[in-house]
């Protein structure tokens, strides 16, 4: 599951750019950084933001291991990768959905809050505190990466798939601060197509997961050779 990880939050960067890059890029300005001292804090920044997502995956591994002691893991994977699914066909936005859950909303202005009084006294605050908080802001491509974190079922498994996911966003966000977000347009372009069909695969994954669970959970080929599945 780790490379779809990884895979789902590097071809979801751009989702990053839009909604987080802005705010490194303030993060750095108001602290009048360059050259090595903004390399520094842009490393500092997006360790607290992988942080944070690691925070996010020890929670959904608790959630999940709940999940399956409560033996509905398979229903709960089929059906989170079922709704991925209808995500990525239908190209559904899921912050203008889930913006709509009132808590999630609350949520949301607190962090903001939060974040621009960080801003407003950025000399005082470290950047990873600014990173950190960042990564609870709501977001979807950080709902899908929580989505493949719970059907895990495992709290340490969680926190890994979380971290491989926020390591796939680093090029972006790296980019966001050193180059200030100005990407080619072609490339914002292909990024974006392929932000859905990443969704759609995750979906796929997740609902043959849910119906094939007797199958070894990593789906390798020479382990299932030593290992066969028996009937009965």
């Amino acid at each position: 599951m780790y490379w779809i990880a990884i895979t789902l939050g590097f071809f979801g960067s751009l989702h990053c750019l839009g909604m987080c890059g802005p705010l490194i890029i303030a993060t750095h300005s108001v602290r009048k950084l360059s050259g090595g001292s903004l390399v520094i804090s842009t490393l500092l920044y997006n360790s607290g933001r992988i942080l944070g997502y690691i925070t996010l995956g020890l929670i959904a591994g608790l959630l999940g291991s709940a999940v399956a002691m409560a033996g509905a893991q398979k229903g709960v994977s089929v059906s989170i990768g079922v709704m991925l699914i209808l995500a990525g066909i239908f190209s559904v936005n899921p912050d203008n959905l889930m913006g709509k859950v009132p808590l999630i909303a609350d949520f949301t202005r607190h962090i903001n809050t939060t974040l621009s009084g960080y801003l407003r006294k950025s000399s005082e605050v470290p950047a990873w505190i600014v990173g950190f908080v960042n990564g609870f802001l709501p977001c979807g491509l950080v709902y899908i990466g929580i989505a493949g974190a719970l059907s895990l079922n495992n709290i340490w498994g969680s926190a890994g798939f979380m971290l491989f996911f926020g390591l796939g966003t680093l090029p972006a966000m790296t980019a966001a601060a050193l180059i200030h977000g100005n990407l080619p347009q072609k490339m914002r372009a292909w990024l974006r197509n392929l932000y859905p069909l990443i969704t759609l695969l995750l979906g796929i994954y997740m609902v043959y997961r849910g119906l094939m669970s007797k199958l070894p959970l990593e789906l390798d080929f020479f382990e299932a050779l030593k290992n066969p599945v028996m009937c009965h």
